[in-house]
């Protein structure tokens, strides 16, 4: 278990995927210099895309910034709202959980990755299910071409949302891509976001933990 209050002991790691520039994104827990245990490295499914061209010839490590500690901690603390547990500003984690293990692909996915536009991807007729407002750090979901689709609200300026999907979404010829993947960003309207229950995705499906 690890207690966090507002400072997270995280490192990014970027590991060289290509020579096109891309870098698998993990992340790392360091453990105490007088701690025999090695560091802890939980991947995700997160690719970088660098436009730094040295950068995908080595590994390199980065803090977590201020924007990925507090999307975590909003993130940890609304599923903690979600299973009627107290709000705090101090929390206890245990990053064997499968729920708190999805929160950090999610804060991987909006510290890295390139948002896709929803033309094409959400259904485009008269609105017949009112939006939902949801904070960052909320689940939501979305109206797709696919069906109903679950989501996370990362980020929000105005009337536009950064979400991180939860499931794929199967595109058809509107869309230049044959799908969008779980953990990829999409850029919404505000009014573009339902109530969660819509969706059928829950976070808490593990990636692969070494140690």
């Amino acid at each position: 278990m690890i207690e966090l209050d507002g400072e997270c002991p995280f490192l990014w790691r970027l590991s060289a995927e290509s020579s096109e520039g891309f870098c698998a994104v993990s992340m790392v827990v360091p453990y105490q210099d007088d701690d025999l245990r090695k560091d802890l490295t939980i991947e995700t499914t997160v690719v970088s895309l660098s436009s730094d061209s040295s950068r995908s010839a080595q590994e390199e490590m980065l803090e977590w910034n201020q924007d990925d500690i507090n999307l975590f901690l909003k993130m940890v603390n609304y599923q903690r709202q979600l299973n009627a547990l107290p709000v705090s500003d101090t929390v206890r984690i245990d990053l064997s959980d499968p729920s708190i293990i999805e929160i950090i692909h999610v804060v991987a996915a909006a510290g890295f990755g390139t948002a896709y536009t929803s033309h094409g991807v959400l259904l485009d007729y008269p609105r017949r299910i009112p939006s939902h407002p949801c904070p960052v750090g909320a689940m939501a979901a979305l109206n797709t071409v696919s069906g109903y689709r679950s989501c996370v609200v990362v980020a929000m300026e105005e009337e536009e949302v950064v979400c991180v999907l939860l499931e794929d979404i199967q595109l058809g010829i509107a869309y230049d891509l044959e799908r969008l993947h779980r953990h990829d960003l999409l850029l919404v309207n505000r009014d573009d976001l339902l109530h969660p229950e819509f969706g059928e995705a829950i976070i808490g499906s593990p990636p692969r933990v070494t140690h």
